[in-house]
């Protein structure tokens, strides 16, 4: 049986900053949000600045209402997947770019790649 390595604690505190993020976008205010959701504005407050965790039910119920997908709320988190990284954050970022940008930034990936190809094969050397 395989041993699952425990990843770091969640951050309340981005995750809250995240569904900060999205209600804005929707131009919700925290009563709005949490009417839509089922809580108090005052909840709502603390669960944006983290002073409260969100729970499952709860995250999922703002995804919902936020027309997010519920990796959204965990892209600075060490439990979000690479593709959602790449989907949302990457591909919104790389959309405002003219095209001698995207040039440039194709040759910094580039380098970043062949660095780290390089550096992997270091440590298995060793």
């Amino acid at each position: 049986m395989e041993v699952i390595e425990l990843q770091p604690e969640i951050d309340y505190v981005k995750i809250g900053q995240r569904i900060k993020s999205a209600r804005l976008e929707h131009g919700y205010s925290q009563a709005d949000l949490g009417a839509l959701v089922g809580c108090s504005n005052n909840h709502m407050s603390h669960v944006e600045v983290g002073q409260t965790k969100v729970s499952l039910p709860m995250l999922l119920k703002l995804a919902y209402v936020l027309d997010k997908n519920f990796d959204y709320f965990l892209l600075d988190t060490p439990y979000a997947k690479c593709e959602s990284i790449i989907n949302s954050e990457i591909s919104n970022k790389l959309n405002q770019c003219s095209a001698t940008t995207l040039i440039t930034v194709s040759r910094i990936l580039d380098a970043l790649i062949e660095q780290q190809d390089m550096l992997l094969a270091g440590e298995q050397k060793d």
